[in-house]
């Protein structure tokens, strides 16, 4: 005799008896998409359908009963109490074959449900958070800066429609610069608590921005000291002249060092800000006091000495 199998197709559960000829179904999860694609993703012993228990439990106990996706397999071996092993690829097309098709419209909608759950369950991380903080605090700091220079070009009339627009303009700035403030508070806040050593070495506001553009902290981690001096340049290296650095020009005590030597300084600070990562993204030991203090010694250092 061969398996019974539990398959889902869409925001339902099917049955499909050892003939293979006859599925038996549908079992929906619910009868709203958002509820059913939440119980899909979340699927729990009370999430299976009273109906499909039922008919799990005519199946005799000395049948193999198989289920897919695997937590689905799971979950039914928990509620029914018996084994429940996943199907092989041939087996599971064989079950699929004898299920009715699906509305497509409600298919599609079902599924666009399931990944936006499953979006937003990734964005949920703190490491996603971080990321996503920080692109969008570079979006509203290019919309601040875009609006300042479109400020200085603009000449308004005085008594005339085009004053009272100024007005207007101002307070919307403003609001913006408010904007840009909080935003860049709380993205230096989330860097400090998930990338402290890199934090304090080129910066909260540096690191975060590091963090983004590598697509996370493991990414960053990984990347060579050289390429993290050019991380986000927007000119390639060549051997007449290229970039000295991409995102650290925005990194702490940048500014103390002479433009001449600032090349060296963007060397040596990506060396400290690779091992800051790795400690941040392996051991996580708090090692920032001493590798600032070598970026400090390496200012001193360059702040003396002349090309």
């Amino acid at each position: 005799m061969g398996p019974t199998l539990v398959v889902g197709s869409g925001p339902a559960l099917f049955v499909i008896g050892p003939d293979t000829a006859r599925a038996v179904g549908p079992f929906p999860l619910d009868p709203d998409l958002r509820r059913a694609a939440t119980r899909f993703e979340e699927l729990g012993p009370a999430d299976v359908p009273a109906r499909l228990r039922v008919a799990l439990e005519s199946v005799p106990q000395g049948s193999r009963l198989l289920a897919s996706p695997p937590r689905l397999a799971r979950t039914i071996a928990e509620s029914s109490r018996r084994p429940v092993d996943t199907p092989t690829l041939e087996e599971l097309r064989r079950a699929r074959a004898s299920i009715p098709l699906t509305d497509p419209v409600v298919e599609r909608r079902f599924f666009l449900e399931l990944g936006h759950l499953r979006l937003e369950r990734a964005l949920r991380a703190p490491e996603e958070v971080l990321i996503t903080l920080a692109r969008e605090e570079e979006r509203v700091e290019r919309a601040v800066g875009r609006e300042a220079r479109a400020a200085e070009s603009f000449v308004a009339v005085p008594d005339s429609p085009l004053d009272r627009h100024l007005v207007s303009w101002g307070r919307a700035r403003g609001a913006l610069g408010d904007l840009e403030d909080a935003l860049r508070h709380t993205l230096e806040e989330e860097a400090q608590r998930l990338v402290p050593n890199l934090s304090a070495v080129v910066g909260p506001r540096t690191a975060a921005r590091l963090v983004a553009v590598a697509g996370g902290i493991g990414a960053l981690a990984r990347m060579p000291s050289a390429r993290i001096q050019l991380l986000g340049s927007r000119r390639r290296p060549s051997p007449d002249r290229g970039p000295r650095f991409g995102i650290l020009y925005r990194a702490d005590r940048l500014a103390d060092v002479p433009i001449g030597r600032r090349g060296a300084y963007a060397r040596s600070l990506a060396a400290l800000a690779a091992i800051a990562v790795r400690a941040d993204a392996s051991t996580h030991r708090d090692i920032s006091a001493a590798l600032v203090a070598r970026r400090d010694r390496r200012v001193e250092t360059l702040r003396r000495s002349r090309r």
